[in-house]
C-alpha cells in the first residue's frame, strides 16, 4: 500500500472587533488647561518678591500673584517713605520716587491680568492721576498758597480716592487661573 501523505490544513480562527464607541477627542489647549491648574502653586515670601519686584522691572506681560504685589508694594512704599523722611522735599526723594514708578507700574499691570481685569483700567486712571497735575500744575500751586480749592481740585481729588479704592479691590481678587 502506497502511503498517501495527507494535508493538514489549519483553520485560523478570526475575531470579529467589536466598535467600541468613544468619547470625542478632547482639545489639546483643554488638557494643557487641566494640567495647568492642577498643578500646586509655589508660595512667594518676602525675599523672592522683592527680588521678583527687581528682576521684573519692564516686564509688562504675565502675571503676578497676590503675594508678589503686596510684598512688592510694601517694599516700595517702605523704601519711599524712608526717604521721604530722612530727605523731604529733596531731589534724592524725588528720583527715589521715580525710580520705583516703572516696576510698581509693571507689578500693578501683572497684578491686573493675574486678576482677569482689563490693564487699561488700571493705565488709563493713573496716566489721567499723573498728567492732570502736571497740566494744571502753576495754577494750582498759586490757589492752594492761597487756602483756596476749586471745584476742579476736589474733583481731581474724588477720582483719586475712588481710582486707590478700585486699584486695592483689584489687587486683593484671586488669581483667574
Amino acid at each position: 500500500m502506497p502511503v498517501s501523505k495527507t494535508k493538514k490544513t489549519t483553520v485560523k480562527k478570526t475575531t470579529v472587533k467589536k466598535s467600541v464607541k468613544r468619547a470625542p477627542a478632547r482639545r489639546a489647549v483643554a488638557r494643557e488647561t487641566v494640567v495647568q491648574s492642577s498643578k500646586p502653586r509655589r508660595m512667594v515670601g518676602p525675599l523672592s518678591a522683592i527680588a521678583s519686584f527687581w528682576r521684573r522691572y519692564f516686564d509688562f506681560v504675565g502675571r503676578s500673584t497676590r503675594a508678589e504685589f503686596w510684598f512688592g508694594i510694601l517694599f516700595a512704599f517702605l523704601v519711599n517713605w524712608v526717604f521721604a523722611y530722612f530727605f523731604p522735599g529733596t531731589t534724592v526723594s524725588l528720583i527715589v520716587s521715580a525710580i520705583l514708578f516703572i516696576p510698581i507700574m509693571s507689578l500693578s499691570v501683572r497684578r491686573f491680568r493675574d486678576a482677569g481685569i482689563s490693564v487699561w483700567l488700571y493705565l488709563v486712571p493713573i496716566l489721567l492721576v499723573y498728567l492732570i497735575p502736571i497740566i494744571r500744575g502753576a495754577q494750582w500751586y498759586s490757589m492752594m498758597a492761597f487756602g483756596y480749592v476749586s471745584s476742579g481740585m476736589a474733583l481731581y481729588a474724588l477720582f483719586f480716592i475712588v481710582d486707590t479704592i478700585f486699584n486695592i479691590v483689584v489687587a486683593c481678587l484671586p488669581s483667574k487661573r
